[in-house]
């Protein structure tokens, strides 16, 4: 990935990890980061690295 143990601890662990941090290191994982955010009766996703989302009930 390019990047060293100990900064692979630090994204698992949530220290000094952004978003786009963490989207980047699922993305090397072979995953993506998918926010949600949740307005009780509807969801809303969030894009994540510029992608378009969709709304869902």
């Amino acid at each position: 990935m390019g990047v060293g143990v100990a900064r692979i601890s630090q994204i698992e662990h949530g220290e000094g990890a952004t978003p786009d941090v963490v989207a980047h290191y699922l993305e090397r994982l072979g995953g993506r980061l998918d926010p949600v955010a949740d307005f009780g009766g509807h969801t809303l996703r969030i894009p994540a690295g510029g992608h378009q989302g969709s709304a869902a009930a």
